[in-house]
């Protein structure tokens, strides 16, 4: 029988009313875990931790630094992973865990649940029941398993705040459809791992993000900020007109640095070569996100400040996958 470690960190999927019946918080639920899902137990020899147990709303990098040191820590003694984490972060946790983890080489399951177990309709029962069967089935990726897929953690982010179906992959198609069985995709498991040496240490989330809207005031990046991600229109595009916005690319370069675009669209990513827009903020030296969510670059780029690089290794970071993140030219990152 598999050997599952199972790490809750909180979220929905265990929590209970609080004082305010109408209202959610962390609570002692997962106690009593294999009482109420008992069908667990007989899928794998399951240990349940809780390195901590809070709202993900309140997720901080180290929390994330603390799940992949035990994980790596215990690798030689469980089969499989499986993390219950909180939905509103959890895009980002499986964005880090699948760059810091790329080479583990054993499956990393993140589930979760829109209502809590300890409720009768709930989808926590399934969604656990499916995270232990895929931890179970040896495939090394790290990647969420909620509803009916299973897709890479370097690849997600949140969909909807109520649907059971709470998840999306814009950009890869799923590892897995769940359904009376399980279909891998046929390339499950197969990417390159080249997270370059001397990562992971540290996260420096010092980074200056910005959404733009028709209209608004552009500012340099603040005192303290190690880089700027600029989450542009459509293929990368920016008013490149306005003086306040070649300022903050001037301002960029003059304090050195990183200046990453990536695209307010889920779907298909920057090409700044696309428009003459695009052209010209790459000509002050903008570094295109491609296809990354906004969860996989704001982790790759906290990961190569956190190693002490600059714009170089941002650049070099962003022009390829690390961990079968989406890449232009192919839907699927070749091995």
């Amino acid at each position: 029988m598999r050997t599952i470690l199972l790490l809750h960190t909180g979220g929905t999927l265990g929590m209970a009313p609080s004082g305010d019946p109408a209202s959610l918080a962390p609570g002692r639920f997962l106690d009593h875990l294999l009482e109420q899902v008992p069908e667990l137990g007989q899928m794998a020899k399951l240990s349940v931790e809780v390195p901590f147990n809070q709202d993900s709303a309140c997720l901080e990098p180290s929390d994330i630094l603390t799940l992949a040191a035990r994980i790596r820590a215990a690798a030689r003694d469980f089969s499989g992973f499986v993390i219950i984490h909180g939905t509103d972060t959890m895009a980002f946790t499986a964005s880090c865990l699948g760059f810091l983890l790329a080479d583990l080489g054993k499956p990393v399951v993140l589930t979760g649940s829109q209502r809590p177990l300890a409720f009768v309709r709930s989808d926590a029962r399934s969604n656990l029941v499916n995270a232990v069967d895929l931890a179970c089935r040896g495939i090394p990726e790290v990647g969420i398993c909620f509803g009916t897929h299973w897709i890479r953690g370097v690849a997600a982010d949140k969909l909807s705040v109520h649907q059971f179906e709470a998840f999306q992959s814009p950009n890869l198609p799923p590892l897995a459809e769940i359904g009376a069985e399980i279909r891998l995709h046929p390339e499950v498991g197969q990417f390159l791992r080249q997270v370059p040496a001397g990562l992971g240490g540290a996260f420096d989330l010092n980074i200056h993000t910005v959404t733009p809207h028709p209209g608004m005031a552009w500012s340099p990046a603040p005192a303290g900020a190690k880089a700027v991600l600029i989450q542009a229109f459509g293929a990368g595009n920016l008013p490149t007109g306005r003086a306040d916005l070649e300022a903050l690319f001037r301002d960029g370069e003059r304090r050195k640095l990183p200046v990453v675009v990536i695209s307010q669209c889920p779907y298909g990513g920057v090409d700044l070569s696309a428009y003459e827009l695009g052209q010209k903020i790459q000509a002050w030296g903008a570094i295109s996100g491609g296809l990354h969510t906004r969860w996989a670059a704001l982790a790759k780029l906290g990961l190569v400040l956190g190693a002490g690089g600059g714009i170089a290794e941002a650049r070099e970071a962003f022009g390829m996958a690390w961990a079968g993140e989406p890449m232009p030219g192919g839907s699927w990152p070749q091995v």
